[in-house]
């Protein structure tokens, strides 16, 4: 047998113990539903990380529509890749989001009508700046060359969570989004021609999050992307595996016995650099 490094943390969870840390995308979700169910076998687990304080719940960092997408199917119990806080396996970027499907001034005029926003014209290190301290919720990288900061004063955790909510609901329901680590609108052209602009955000840590949904809050999809190592991907793990009337220890010890399967008969791969999948 080859030696391999750590595997990830695999295990059975049940669907009702899960709590994700944003929104679920209806359009993506139902989808994902019918994939798995034509399909059979889950692919790639959700990344969860226990919650703290908590009688066995875990925060979803990445999968949120997956598992919407297990409760759609009635699934009581998914798999899922456990992942710890202060062990050096999880990070967590802050997308940005090119917004396509309107014009400069649409998207203006949808952000001036947030009620509790107002829209200054400014530059990116102040709005930045505006950002770190809590006074603004994002800037706008706009095709004209000009940067207007959205400000409005968020305390908290909650409060600038419920702003975050407001101002992507002001522009995604009227538009499209495209997520990018492009920081101006200037980056995106090239690969949206056609954006009205870009919205910069201020990055998560993973205790924000974490923080965020220990209080109930949830935050919009899309702007969250969690850096994860080592990682589960195509794990193509069946479904009626996890459909089976029987207790969860039994499930548990079912994929213990199919990884240790996979690992003996070389099909678990481990890739220690930086890898670019052309399939997806």
């Amino acid at each position: 047998m080859r030696i391999l490094p750590d595997l990830p943390d695999l295990h059975i969870l049940p669907a009702e113990a899960l709590r994700p840390h944003e929104h679920h995308e209806d359009r993506r979700a139902a989808p994902l539903a019918e994939a798995l169910r034509r399909e059979g076998v889950l692919r790639n687990p959700p990344i969860v990380l226990p919650l703290s304080g908590h009688e066995e719940r875990y925060v979803v960092l990445d999968g949120a529509n997956r598992t919407t997408a297990f409760q759609q199917l009635g699934l009581k119990y998914v798999l899922a890749q456990v992942v710890h806080p202060g062990d050096n396996q999880v990070g967590v970027e802050t997308w940005n989001h090119a917004v396509l499907g309107m014009t400069e001034d649409e998207l203006l005029a949808g952000l001036r009508g947030m009620g509790e926003a107002e829209i200054q014209e400014s530059d990116a290190e102040q709005a930045t700046a505006d950002m770190i301290q809590r006074s603004a919720l994002a800037y706008l990288s706009l095709r004209s060359d000009r940067v207007v900061s959205v400000a409005a004063t968020v305390p908290d955790l909650r409060s600038r969570v419920a702003g975050l909510n407001r101002l992507v609901n002001a522009y995604q329901s009227r538009g499209r989004i495209e997520r990018t680590n492009a920081a101006t609108v200037a980056e995106v052209e090239r690969a949206f021609p056609a954006a009205a602009g870009l919205v910069v955000f201020l990055a998560f840590t993973v205790q924000d999050i974490v923080d965020a949904v220990a209080e109930g809050l949830l935050l919009p999809a899309g702007l969250t992307r969690f850096i994860i190592s080592p990682r589960a991907l195509r794990v193509n793990y069946p479904l009626q595996a996890l459909a089976l009337e029987e207790s969860r220890e039994a499930k548990e010890q079912a994929l213990t016995r199919w990884v240790h399967e996979r690992v003996v008969q070389r099909k678990v791969r481990y890739y220690a650099e930086a890898t670019y999948l052309f399939d997806e």
